[in-house]
């Protein structure tokens, strides 16, 4: 008897997780989803690889302005969090588009983490974030990008 019970309730445990998916999971696509998917920190070269591999993503710069026109990947948003307001900042980036993964950087990882909070605790509407913990690999970006347009 116990073991028929035991059996029953594995039985309805395994239908019942058929169903468990993930309903809110921003990665999945699903508009409805509120939560980002917080990627965290990457390494340059690992996000080098996500970039190459991510549809539709938006990089965020938050570099000065003068670093950004010095170099910068190409169709990046500069936000240049050390010489703006905090109110300057929050409107920037309640103008990155929704809907899209995002990636900021600075030049060597040190002010992008706070930007990084900042950004997930304004935009739930953003599906990925993450950021590049260290120097972003501009000119291998910029290679591969020429790469594909051949």
């Amino acid at each position: 008897m116990k073991k028929s019970i035991a059996m029953m309730m594995a039985a309805v445990l395994l239908i019942g997780c058929t169903n468990c998916e993930a309903k809110n999971d921003p990665a999945d696509g699903n508009p409805d989803a509120s939560t980002p998917q917080l990627l965290g920190a990457m390494s340059p070269q690992r996000a080098l690889e996500y970039m190459k591999t991510t549809d539709n993503l938006i990089i965020v710069d938050v570099a000065s302005k003068s670093n950004f026109e010095r170099k910068h990947f190409t169709r990046a948003i500069n936000i240049p969090i050390e010489n703006l307001t905090e109110q300057e900042e929050r409107e920037l980036y309640l103008g990155i588009p929704a809907g899209h993964p995002v990636i900021l950087h600075c030049r060597l990882g040190m002010i992008v983490p706070g930007a990084y909070r900042t950004l997930k605790e304004l935009r739930s509407d953003i599906p990925v974030i993450s950021y590049i913990d260290g120097a972003p690999l501009f000119d291998e970006y910029s290679n591969w990008l020429k790469e594909q347009k051949k």
